[in-house]
């Protein structure tokens, strides 16, 4: 198997088109008989094609200590003008004093591409430095600066994280780490779920079983008479249940968002403590409530025991993926039945991904036909459901629960 194919293998969950871009950052040589593999990173920039030989690489640097926070490339004037993308570098800008240098003049585009990724690397491999590009070299050997800070408390079971400082905001802007709110009962009347940065390392909060917390929490929330809402700025929100974590810049723009749009600012709890916090009141659920709905769905797919390559990943890969992207292109051109029947080939050739049910899902919710929504999702969860997969089965029993809303809605 191609080391390509053994990524892709490693990170099953993720297999869309953005594999591609794993594939394209990668230069690989290996020896006749493969023994060796050493994997190199490919240059961060992208080449224009231009002929002119008078590009230069350049740093900024702060005055007082010269801390490089960022690397970049240019012609002309570039290295003193306003950089609209590099919003963090300029908000360094503004509170610090700074400097610029060159670290090489008159190279060609393709000199400067590759000048500026080994500056970043060398910056990330041999300083601490915190650079704020949002992309770097794939085999820097720490982060940029956006990971969290080392000083925010480690994950731990059945306790609330916090909200994050990353090392940049930590260490330019002197934020810190913050606590997730007190759990009142009076603002769990309207509550909305937050499920951004839900990453798998905070599986460690809930013990591989994010679901039974989440299915649990909302259980408890029904019977205490709360209602999930849909959207996070509504005006009867009040509150926000996070389910992973987020940094504290995002908290704060979505703050200032809600005093915007909802006039306040809105209470933000964690999972977990709502969780503990309604499991005091009303104590362990003894007869967990159980969606059962009767449906008929009408289709093209073959059987499961029919699919080809159904053990053999790495051919149902090859030979099903084409038919999922062309299926996808058709899907949001507005052809959904075309798609659907992209997407059963893909299935049919052993394309096994959760893109491929996404894309069902989303064609079927177009075409209002939920009973081959709700079937196809309980396929994913069932083929998925060994693993580390929690995060994606999740968001498919929701995608589930609200198909059967609509179902029953369709039927009145």
């Amino acid at each position: 198997m191609s080391l390509f194919k053994k990524i892709f293998k490693k990170s099953k969950e993720n297999h869309s088109k953005s594999n591609k871009g794993l594939m394209n950052a990668l230069s690989i040589k290996l020896s006749t008989d493969e023994s060796e593999i050493s994997v190199t990173s490919s240059p961060v920039g992208t080449i224009t094609g231009s002929k002119h030989n008078d590009f230069y690489v350049y740093e900024w640097f702060l005055k007082d200590t010269g801390e490089v926070f960022y690397v970049g490339k240019g012609r002309g004037n570039r290295y003193k003008e306003y950089h609209d993308r590099a919003y963090v570098a300029e908000k360094i800008k503004e509170l610090y004093e700074t400097e610029s240098r060159f670290v090489a003049i008159n190279l060609t585009e393709v000199e400067a591409i590759e000048l500026e990724s080994k500056t970043m690397l060398r910056i990330l491999n041999e300083t601490n430095h915190r650079l704020t590009n949002r992309i770097t070299p794939l085999l820097a050997k720490r982060g940029n600066g956006y990971d969290r800070s080392p000083n925010t408390p480690y994950f731990e079971f059945e306790k609330a994280p916090v909200l994050y400082a990353t090392e940049i905001d930590e260490h330019y802007f002197g934020k810190s780490y913050r606590e997730f709110d007190k759990v009142t009962e009076e603002n769990l009347k309207a509550v909305m779920f937050i499920e951004r940065s839900i990453r798998n390392d905070i599986e460690r909060i809930y013990g591989g079983e994010m679901g039974r917390y989440i299915d649990e929490t909302k259980q408890l929330l029904n019977k205490h008479g709360s209602r999930v809402l849909k959207t996070q700025f509504a005006k009867s929100v009040t509150a926000w249940i996070y389910i992973g974590d987020d940094d504290v810049y995002n908290y704060e723009i979505d703050q200032d968002k809600a005093i915007e749009r909802i006039g306040r600012e809105v209470p933000t709890y964690h999972l977990i403590d709502v969780w503990k916090f309604l499991k005091i009141k009303y104590g362990n659920l003894e007869n967990p409530k159980v969606k059962k709905i009767e449906i008929k769905p009408y289709h093209n797919r073959v059987p499961l025991n029919e699919i080809k390559n159904f053990n053999n990943w790495e051919k149902g890969f090859d030979e099903g993926m084409p038919y999922w992207e062309d299926g996808d292109a058709e899907r949001k051109n507005g052809n959904v039945e075309k798609a659907i029947s992209l997407f059963d080939k893909a299935r049919y050739h052993g394309y096994e991904a959760p893109a491929l049910y996404n894309s069902y899902a989303m064609a079927y919710r177009k075409l209002k036909d939920y009973d081959n929504e709700i079937a196809i999702l309980d396929e994913a969860i069932k083929r998925f459901s060994v693993g580390n997969n929690e995060i994606v089965i999740q968001k498919w029993k929701d995608r589930r629960d609200r198909s059967i809303e609509l179902k029953m809605k369709n039927k009145l």
